[in-house]
């Protein structure tokens, strides 16, 4: 058998062995977006009630914050 044949085996073989690996570690740990998303609700919906709204409240605290130092940087005054 020509080494060319040989190396063609071989990097078919390593192909086959890759792509069995990269499916593996897809299914267990996705990467689609839409994955990501219902994990990241999933622990959003664990938190408690409490954690949640003390989140909430920081969010919009801070962006409040940064609608202030917008408007206080461009010049604007605050209605």
């Amino acid at each position: 058998m020509p080494v060319s044949v040989f190396v063609l085996l071989v990097v078919l073989a390593m192909s086959a062995v890759g792509t069995v690996l990269v499916v593996r570690g897809e299914r267990r740990r996705p990467s689609s977006y839409r994955s990501r998303w219902a994990a990241e609700m999933a622990e959003w919906r664990a938190l408690s009630t409490e954690v949640q709204a003390a989140h909430d409240e920081a969010v919009l605290d801070a962006g409040e914050a940064a609608e202030i130092a917008v408007s206080r940087s461009a010049g604007l005054s605050r209605p």
